[in-house]
């Protein structure tokens, strides 16, 4: 574990009258959380599942990612989130899956070390655009091959093509590992603004993509569906 308290720094959504459902933990990008995690809550919490955005940067005492380098910083956030929310009597936390955004999603590809010792693993890893030097690998399929790791890229992303990450990522499909890109999608097409980021010395664009976010909803709705016959 990292040894880092995040009692305070975990954002609970439930759907009203919740009780014992599973929950789908966040991973907070670089800018450190959005209106991503907004979104996906109001989505998930429709199909009776729970949201806990776990606010990396807050619980060191950031306000973002700035600035830090492609080392991982929380990839073991996630597995002590679950510690807190056993705390929550609406949270099933035998039944958890991990989301990453963008550097979140490099944390949540490289989380399965955290839980080595665990008999519970999460029913799915998503990970959303991540990457970072040329560099996108996951440590999963080394711990369990049962656990199905997803990730997702737009075609038309630039941090996608900075240093090679997007084909970086591409190499990791096989296996338990799954990967979708989607054509003319940016970075954040899963996000309700755009705009652009600074990271590396470059500048990148964001811009929501309506039918790529379609498309990484129903994949995201599938793999959940089967492993808690969830709704799709």
């Amino acid at each position: 574990m990292s040894g880092v308290r995040l009692d305070g720094a975990i954002s609970v959504a439930a759907p009203p009258g919740a009780a014992k459902v599973p929950v789908v933990l966040l991973l907070e990008g670089n800018g450190g959380s959005s209106r991503v995690p907004e979104h996906w809550s109001e989505f998930f919490n429709k199909r009776g599942i729970a949201v806990a955005q776990i606010h990396s940067a807050r619980a060191r005492g950031r306000a973002n990612w700035g600035g830090i380098g492609c080392g991982l910083q929380y990839n073991t956030d996630a597995r002590a989130a679950l510690e807190i929310l056993k705390e929550r009597p609406e949270i099933d936390v035998t039944r958890f899956a991990i989301m990453g955004f963008s550097r979140g999603g490099t944390e949540a590809l490289n989380s399965g070390s955290a839980f080595a010792n665990d008999a519970v693993l999460p029913a799915a890893v998503f990970s959303f655009y991540p990457g970072c030097s040329g560099f996108c690998a996951t440590d999963w399929p080394h711990r369990s091959q049962a656990v199905p790791v997803t990730i997702f890229y737009g075609g038309a992303d630039m941090w996608g093509t900075q240093d090679g990450n997007r084909g970086s990522c591409r190499r990791q499909a096989g296996g338990s590992v799954a990967y979708h890109e989607f054509p003319g999608a940016h970075h954040g097409f899963d996000a309700p603004w755009q705009g652009s980021f600074g990271a590396g010395g470059g500048v990148f664009r964001f811009e929501p993509h309506p039918a790529a976010r379609a498309a990484a909803d129903a994949i995201v709705l599938d793999v959940l569906a089967k492993a808690w016959g969830t709704p799709r």
